[in-house]
C-alpha cells in the first residue's frame, strides 16, 4: 500500500491544530505529515501513528501555542461539574450491577453468565452516557425531563425485554 493513502489519526491531527498557531500550522502540519510518511515506509503504519501521536505531543509547547485564550479561560467549574455529574451517572450502574451478582450467592434462581453482565453493563453505561448527553446539549428542562423519562422506559423495556420476552422478540433468546 502506498504510504501517501496512509492518513495519520484524525484526533491526533486535531489536537495540533486547535492548539498550534496559525501562522505556524501550515509549515509544522507539512514537516509532521512528510515525518509521518516516512515513518510509514520504514516502520509500517502501526508504528507510524504511535510516532506521530508521540511528535504532535512533544511540540505542544508555550513557543507555537495560539489559541492560549481557549486554553486558559475555560469554564473550568461548569466542565468539573459536568464530569462529576457523569461519573456519578455511570457510578450508579456498578451498584445496579451487583444486585444480582450477589443474589447469585444467596440463591439458583439468579443465574447470570458473564455474557448476561456484559449486555446489561453495556445497556446501563449506554443509558447513562445518552443522559449524560441530553443533560449536556438540551437546555429546557421540561425537554430534559421528557427526554430522561422517555430514555428510561426504553431501557426499562429492553431490560424486560431481555429478562422474559414480554414482546417475544428474537432479543429474549426464544
Amino acid at each position: 500500500m502506498n504510504p501517501k493513502e496512509h492518513k495519520p489519526l484524525p484526533i491526533a491531527l486535531a489536537f495540533f491544530n486547535w492548539y498550534c498557531h496559525p501562522d505556524f500550522r501550515e509549515e509544522i502540519e507539512g514537516d509532521l505529515m512528510e515525518r509521518f510518511n516516512r515513518y510509514c515506509l520504514k516502520y509500517g503504519y502501526a508504528k507510524a501513528n504511535r510516532l506521530f501521536v508521540k511528535d504532535v505531543l512533544f511540540l505542544f509547547r508555550p513557543a507555537i501555542i495560539g489559541n492560549i485564550y481557549h486554553l486558559t479561560h475555560t469554564d473550568t467549574m461548569e466542565l468539573t461539574h459536568q464530569n462529576k455529574r457523569l461519573i456519578t451517572i455511570l457510578a450508579i450502574a456498578l451498584p445496579i450491577l451487583l444486585i444480582p451478582f450477589i443474589a447469585m450467592g444467596f440463591t439458583n434462581e439468579v443465574n447470570w453468565s458473564v455474557f448476561d453482565f456484559l449486555v446489561i453493563g453495556v445497556l446501563l453505561f449506554g443509558a447513562g452516557l445518552v443522559l449524560e448527553l441530553i443533560l449536556r446539549k438540551v437546555k429546557t428542562l421540561s425537554y430534559r425531563i421528557i427526554l430522561g423519562i422517555a430514555l428510561f422506559a426504553v431501557l426499562l423495556l429492553v431490560w424486560v425485554e431481555l429478562a422474559v420476552g414480554i414482546f417475544g422478540t428474537p432479543l429474549a433468546g426464544s
